[in-house]
């Protein structure tokens, strides 16, 4: 094929391109919030509801009202009730009143009245029912409140974005199981060879293993794509074409591996001929590796 020694540089191959690719409309889909790795949100997504959705401690400690600890120091230290513990996951069942505490761990949420936590190394157990406070606290400290990471409502995740771990962990967190994502772009992937096989079989003299295919398919899946595997073809021209015009009606776009050289026995350039407008836009690209025969 004499157009292949024409060689053009890749940015002018990549505009080319460009040029011609005819953008198709987003088609969207629900997907579970888990299986989501990688997909493209297809419009906002909304809090449904505050996060934390109550007070909780941030450290382990005491829970006081704070205006009872002002002043308190190693010197000079204050001495407040212990009302019981907070429970773990659980609604506590009392209320402060002033001169009162109640032991908190991590991630309890405060009793009503509460403001402030103690943190558990600044108090000191004097006798049963009463602890020693070493250090005074401001209102609102060692507490996270109500919506401070999130507040009902707000965009948590914008349109477009691309989802990460830490987004899924974020939308389990407001009990968001499934969202809209736009569909992955599905990549058919084709090899051609009468001497290329699959990777799992024995090799017999002049045979070589499918390698295109499965590097590509990680390209693929590494930008956000879905490859889709259409085996090896052999060197058929009907044969080749039937699958490509397979992977065609059925993909959004098909690479070809293999077959598209200047030997007699290459006609994948035929064959992409043979699919529709605009066919073979660029026969051979100035890079190296890549040219058919011995560089210079």
């Amino acid at each position: 094929m004499p157009e292949f020694l024409t060689l053009v540089p890749p940015d002018e191959a990549r505009s080319t391109l460009l040029r011609n690719i005819s953008v198709r409309a987003s088609r969207v889909a629900m997907v579970e919030t888990i299986s989501s790795l990688g997909c493209i949100t297809s419009k906002d997504i909304m809090a449904p509801h505050s996060l934390p959705v109550f007070p909780r401690s941030t450290v382990d400690g005491y829970a006081v009202i704070s205006r009872d600890t002002y002043g308190a120091s190693e010197s000079l230290p204050g001495y407040l009730n212990v009302m019981g513990e907070v429970p773990m996951g659980a609604l506590p069942n009392f209320s402060l009143s002033p001169g009162s505490c109640a032991l908190i761990h991590t991630g309890g949420m405060l009793p009503a009245g509460a403001d402030a936590i103690v943190m558990l190394e600044y108090t000191q157990i004097v006798r049963p029912g009463e602890v020693e406070i070493l250090r005074a606290v401001a209102n609102g400290e060692n507490i996270i409140v109500v919506g401070e990471d999130v507040m009902q409502g707000e965009n948590v995740l914008p349109k477009g974005v691309r989802i990460r771990p830490a987004e899924i962990g974020g939308l389990m967190a407001l009990g968001i199981m499934h969202i809209e994502v736009y569909e992955k772009i599905r990549v058919g992937l084709i090899s051609s060879g009468d001497e290329v096989i699959h990777p799992a079989l024995e090799m017999q003299p002049g045979q070589v293993r499918d390698i295109n295919s499965f590097s590509l398919a990680g390209v693929i899946e590494q930008a956000g794509g879905l490859p889709v595997f259409y085996g090896i073809v052999p060197d058929k021209f009907e044969a080749l074409k039937d699958v490509a015009q397979k992977a065609l009606s059925e993909c959004d776009m098909v690479v070809i591996t293999a077959g598209s050289s200047a030997s007699t026995r290459d006609m994948t350039a035929d064959v992409i001929a043979t699919l529709g407008e605009p066919g073979v836009l660029i026969h051979g690209i100035n890079t190296r590796p890549g040219k058919p025969h011995k560089s210079q």
